[in-house]
């Protein structure tokens, strides 16, 4: 069984890992994006409706299929699900296959269009970039958390300065803190901050400056900062990967040249042997 099961891996493998099969797998996930937004407006009383079932099955058979070749072609089928992106793709396939009423017809949409999110792993490059969001989480919730206090503290000063001046936009901590995540985005910034300069024309300036210059040049930066850092290191993994990948394979192609000769070694030795005979 088990040399059925390896002859059956290395039969699967290089189709899998073939180009032809990676890009037909893209423009199947493209196409699949496309009909979702297509059919927003499509209901069950539509004339098109049997035409989308149709070819919703028949992206859902082509991505099953794709997946039971995956499994199938790794050594061992648990490999397969060792990858995150893989686990992820067999989740977003099973969840088409849990039945669903016609009042779920939200929740069918939001699955479909989860799976756009294939493209990741049809594209290797963009799994740095996801990768790298996903390593900045914990370092951006304490950027968050600083942000947060920086915002909290300038809302209770503005909301104590210039709540009568400005009841708008400082009326309340709330209305503060929504008009300081405004200011964060540079939005109109200098149109709120003119009923304070009318009245405090030192201390007006002094305040929005300072804060844009804390909140948006200095805390909005260490963010991206975080991410791009985390970003660079997943990229050094994957060259690193993809370095080793080709060292690997070349290392296979000289094991296999070896072989060969051997092999037409021991035959022109046979032949030698025979003909002293």
């Amino acid at each position: 069984m088990k040399q059925k099961s390896n002859s059956l891996s290395e039969r699967l493998k290089p189709i899998v890992e073939s180009k032809w099969f990676n890009y037909l797998s893209i423009i199947i996930i493209i196409f699949s994006a496309i009909l979702v937004g297509a059919t927003l407006g499509i209901t069950p009383e539509s004339e098109y409706y049997s035409l989308v079932n149709i070819l919703e099955t028949l992206i859902l058979a082509f991505f099953s299929i794709e997946i039971i070749l995956r499994i199938f072609a790794e050594e061992k089928p648990i490999n397969y699900f060792r990858d995150p992106w893989n686990l992820f793709d067999f989740i977003i396939v099973i969840l088409f296959f849990i039945p669903l009423k016609d009042k779920s017809i939200y929740v069918l949409r939001l699955i479909r269009v989860l799976r756009t999110f294939r493209l990741f792993r049809a594209f290797p490059n963009l799994r740095p970039v996801v990768k790298g969001i996903v390593n900045s989480i914990t370092s951006v919730i304490f950027v968050a958390l600083l942000l947060v206090i920086v915002m909290y503290i300038y809302s209770v000063i503005g909301v104590s300065t210039f709540s009568i001046i400005d009841p708008t936009h400082f009326g309340n901590i709330w209305r503060g803190l929504f008009t300081l995540f405004q200011i964060l985005t540079l939005e109109n910034w200098n149109t709120i901050m003119l009923p304070a300069n009318s009245v405090y024309p030192l201390g007006g300036p002094l305040y929005f400056i300072s804060f844009i210059v804390i909140g948006t040049m200095i805390i909005m930066n260490l963010f991206l900062g975080v991410i791009v850092g985390n970003m660079s290191k997943a990229l050094d993994k994957l060259n690193e990967t993809e370095s080793m990948k080709e060292y690997l394979n070349e290392d296979a192609t000289r094991e296999k040249e070896i072989s060969t000769r051997l092999k037409k070694i021991e035959k022109e030795l046979k032949v030698l042997n025979k003909k002293r005979k």
